[in-house]
């Protein structure tokens, strides 16, 4: 018998496959106004259902949780940093993420449960993650560290130009040296609305915005 060989169609057939995947990658979240993975401010402005379809085409898929569900990297498209895969939360997180379309309010990407490191390696993760995040306009850093928990938090906040619907931006990298303890690096965007339940004295004197948080009295301590 003569050895079989690929025909014409067959080719074109195992070459579609990874064409039709480059699109979905590359081409679709594109063609929804969200540049790249990263791009927090794009799908503010984009909404639920745009964001969601452009997560499932770069790998991100969504996970049940309480109080809400996460969308987590399952493939190395995304990169990692430290040895970790980012994953991201949506507010509002509509159930039927790909049918309903809601204005979002926010989008927060999160590493976590990293390694410890000093706080000159904190800094220049957060100068990563910044960067690729488009997020350069900051208007004040701080860091609060607390000995008896064991606990540094670089925390820094900026504006954002020239967008539909995102308008600030928050960033935090907290380092826990207790037990088992770990790292987390956090980023939110948020509209002009959605900030407004997370504004202290540190972000409203930088932002310029009312204060909406007030400091827990003795008893909700207690």
């Amino acid at each position: 018998m003569k050895p079989s060989h690929p025909t014409g169609r067959n080719v074109i057939a195992i070459l579609a496959v990874p064409i039709v995947m480059l699109f979905l990658i590359v081409i679709t979240p594109f063609s929804l106004g969200i540049t790249s993975p990263f791009d927090l401010c794009g799908m503010v402005d984009a909404g639920s259902r745009a964001t969601s379809l452009s997560f499932i085409c770069r790998g991100v898929f969504y996970q049940d949780g309480i109080p809400t569900g996460i969308w987590r990297s399952q493939l190395p498209l995304l990169g990692t940093i430290d040895g970790c895969f980012p994953h991201f939360s949506l507010e509002p997180q509509p159930i039927n993420y790909l049918i309903d379309d809601q204005p979002l309010s926010s989008v927060t990407l999160v590493y976590d449960y990293m390694p410890n490191t000093d706080e000159r390696h904190m800094n220049q993760v957060l100068d990563k993650l910044l960067g690729q995040c488009g997020l350069t306009e900051e208007a004040g850093r701080t860091i609060d560290s607390d000995q008896q928990l064991k606990r540094t938090e670089l925390r820094r906040v900026g504006k954002i130009k020239g967008r539909s619907g995102a308008a600030y931006w928050q960033a935090w990298a907290i380092r826990d040296k207790s037990e088992f303890g770990h790292s987390t690096y956090m980023i939110t965007v948020y509209t002009r609305d959605g900030i407004k339940d997370n504004v202290d004295d540190f972000a409203s004197s930088k932002l310029g915005i009312p204060k909406t948080t007030k400091t827990p009295g003795l008893d909700e301590i207690l």
